[in-house]
């Protein structure tokens, strides 16, 4: 093999694990990025289902409570371990404002509360959010003390979140330490991924070391210590966690991604790998869209060879594949779309042929 098609096998044997449980399949990703565009579902559910046994839309949110997770910002929002939530506060030396302070001392006294209940007790004054529009100032405040880990995520209820008291661990690793497992975490993630990404996704962990050089300095550290590696492939710089046995041959199955699923997300190694580019749509004018508001890239078997783009209507599945280039292997690459369009469906919460495949 090349290097090029080495590195290709490697992510994709170490992202595109054995289907297995819930909990040991988030607890092996380590993160699951969270978005709220529902096209033809969440991105958390998206991302999990190639990767667990059965799973179906909604499974996440349902099973949360029992699963000793957490919602917290990394370098994005989503779904973590507890022990993982942990290393990333204190986040700085945040003092509360005296309405955070407020919406935290209702919370821990009423227990388990809904935003709406929160504004009974702190009014539902509004102010302007960082899009532009309006929110409650409580839920802003809500928000700022979750993301200090002042408060948790208890569940949801119809998407929304429902807070608790937090039951944040004390700190006993020191910022460099804490640092060197978010690292860890982050590379784990992704797997072989450039040294640039890598290095603009822990920009967000700055609070505990602020300088760029020492945030570099720390990660050829870890190499050093060989719990990472680094390759060069085409003068592009790839750091990986240690590695795992690569499969010598990938099955002949068509995967439709998340587009900010771990395989995909690093856009330039996108390219790099695949030969093409592939962008994230949902915010750009539909007039300037080229693959659609919410393509899905279409892996057959190591070749991420075109996209889809997925709508349920009147309890049927409709799908329409776009391609950069034709697939090999026509017939197999028939039998394997629909297999995984079907599994699409089911996914879904509908009859396994309730769906329709256009080419355009």
């Amino acid at each position: 093999m090349t290097r090029l098609s080495e590195l290709r096998s490697s992510l994709i044997s170490h992202s595109l694990f054995a289907p297995t449980t819930l909990a040991r399949a988030i607890d092996r990703l380590g993160f699951v990025q969270a978005d709220p565009i529902r096209c033809p579902a969440r991105s958390q559910d998206l991302i999990l289902r190639h990767r667990i046994k059965n799973y179906k839309a909604g499974d996440l949110e349902k099973n949360y409570p029992t699963l000793n997770l957490e919602e917290d910002y990394t370098f994005a929002y989503g779904f973590l371990p507890n022990h993982h939530r942990d290393l990333l506060h204190p986040r700085s030396n945040y003092s509360p404002s005296a309405i955070e302070r407020k919406v935290i001392e209702v919370v821990n006294r009423i227990g388990p509360a809904h935003p709406w209940k929160v504004h009974e007790y702190c009014g539902s004054k509004s102010v302007r959010n960082a899009w532009g529009g309006q929110s409650k100032l409580a839920k802003q405040a809500l928000e700022e003390a979750h993301h200090h880990g002042l408060l948790r995520v208890a569940h949801r209820e119809n998407g929304i979140r429902i807070y608790e008291k937090t039951n944040l661990q004390p700190q006993h690793l020191n910022p460099c330490q804490r640092f060197k497992e978010l690292v860890k975490l982050t590379s784990n993630l992704f797997g072989p991924t450039s040294e640039r990404f890598l290095m603009a996704e822990i920009r967000q962990y700055s609070y505990l070391v602020p300088t760029r050089v020492e945030r570099r300095k720390l990660i050829y550290r870890l190499i050093d210590e060989s719990i990472l590696s680094k390759v060069t492939v085409d003068g592009i710089d790839y750091i990986s966690p240690k590695c795992s046995p690569i499969r010598k041959k990938q099955p002949d199955s068509v995967k439709l991604l998340a587009p900010f699923d771990p395989v995909v997300r690093d856009r330039d190694r996108f390219e790099h790998l695949w030969g093409w580019t592939y962008r994230f749509e949902a915010y750009t004018p539909a007039a300037k869209r080229v693959r659609g508001y919410y393509a899905l890239p279409l892996l057959w078997r190591e070749d991420i060879i075109g996209w889809a783009n997925a709508k349920v209507s009147k309890g049927r599945l409709n799908i329409e594949i776009g391609f950069e280039r034709n697939p090999t292997n026509q017939s197999a690459f028939k039998n394997a779309l629909e297999v995984e369009v079907s599994s699409l469906a089911v996914f879904l919460h509908l009859a396994p042929n309730a769906w329709t495949i256009h080419f355009s």
